[in-house]
């Protein structure tokens, strides 16, 4: 009787011995999201919201605005001058208006109207010197009066031919420079004022909202977190004895509390350095053990179902 009560003994020993050295079947794991923090460059008073917190948007839906009157103002002041930059080089290109140049044209016909009056005169006084019936003074004074209306006739061509000629090319290229300058600030001011605006940049859940109307968020500092459906992913642990059972592309399966049937998954990373088993999953069993993170994508017809944040059990399915 003894002999077989010491025999059970050391069986249950053996047993619970067993027991506590057996691996789980299943490996701990959570589902976790790669969220998308969307930020303005600008410190700028909010002025609108579009959306709300746990809606759904869709590409390129309109998110999040700033108070945008400088940079309409900015925008218009450069359109401006990019307007008036090419009206000089436009001028520059082409010589005087017209307008000016008709001005020039009618001094001119008057100018020759005088010229000739003064050759006539010129002509009559040098026949009445010859004839001895005028002075030389008057003679010497016709003379000199169509000389003065004849260099004007010839100063007024002139200035008509250089005002019909394009400037020199140096100024041209001067002002090319300063329209495309002008350009430059303008498509600038343009882009200042379309950065005011946040869109969303895919389809997704607007996670947080983390400024409202009337708030000033600082530059660059995250004001909306969004949520893609193909950024959920689930990430677990496996022991360095069980690494020869997973690789990238190996389907498991999830289980999940609320779950009415187990989710698909695939993995898609697994980690080359092994840590120590992090607080979330942390057990008495699994206590100072190196694991391997890995990571898995839901199939697309189950992520409805996966939340983040969630606990999970994962069952790697044979590739058999």
């Amino acid at each position: 009787m003894l002999t077989k009560k010491i025999i059970i003994f050391f069986c249950t020993l053996t047993f619970l011995a067993g027991c506590k050295d057996s691996e789980p079947l299943a490996l701990a794991g959570y589902t976790y999201g790669e969220f998308t923090y969307l930020s303005f460059p600008f410190t700028e008073e909010v002025e609108a919201l579009f959306v709300t917190k746990g809606e759904t948007v869709s590409k390129g839906q309109k998110l999040m605005q700033l108070v945008n009157f400088t940079a309409e103002n900015a925008l218009r002041i450069a359109e401006e001058n990019v307007l008036a930059e090419q009206a000089l080089l436009h001028n520059l290109e082409t010589g005087e208006r017209q307008a000016a140049l008709n001005m020039i044209h009618a001094q001119l016909e008057r100018a020759k109207s005088a010229a000739s009056l003064a050759k006539r005169q010129l002509e009559r006084q040098q026949r009445l010197y010859k004839e001895e019936m005028v002075s030389v003074a008057e003679w010497e004074k016709a003379k000199e009066d169509y000389v003065q209306k004849n260099a004007q006739v010839k100063e007024l061509l002139h200035q008509l031919e250089v005002k019909e000629l394009p400037a020199r090319q140096a100024e041209i290229n001067n002002q090319k420079s300063r329209v495309e300058s002008a350009t430059l600030q303008r498509d600038k001011a343009r882009w200042d004022l379309q950065q005011r605006t946040l869109f969303a940049p895919q389809d997704a859940l607007v996670y947080d909202i983390l400024y409202q109307p009337g708030e000033r968020p600082a530059a660059d500092r995250p004001v909306i977190s969004l949520l893609s459906p193909d950024r959920i992913k689930i990430r677990f642990y496996v022991p360095e004895k069980r690494l020869g059972e997973v690789h990238t592309g190996t389907r498991i399966k999830v289980y999940c509390d609320g779950c009415s049937r187990p989710l698909s998954a695939r993995i898609n990373y697994i980690s080359p350095q092994a840590e120590f088993s992090p607080p979330v999953i942390y057990s008495t069993k699994r206590r100072e053990k190196l694991l391997f993170m890995a990571e898995a994508v839901p199939v697309k017809e189950d992520l409805p179902f996966i939340k983040t944040g969630q606990p999970v059990d994962i069952e790697v399915v044979s590739d058999e």
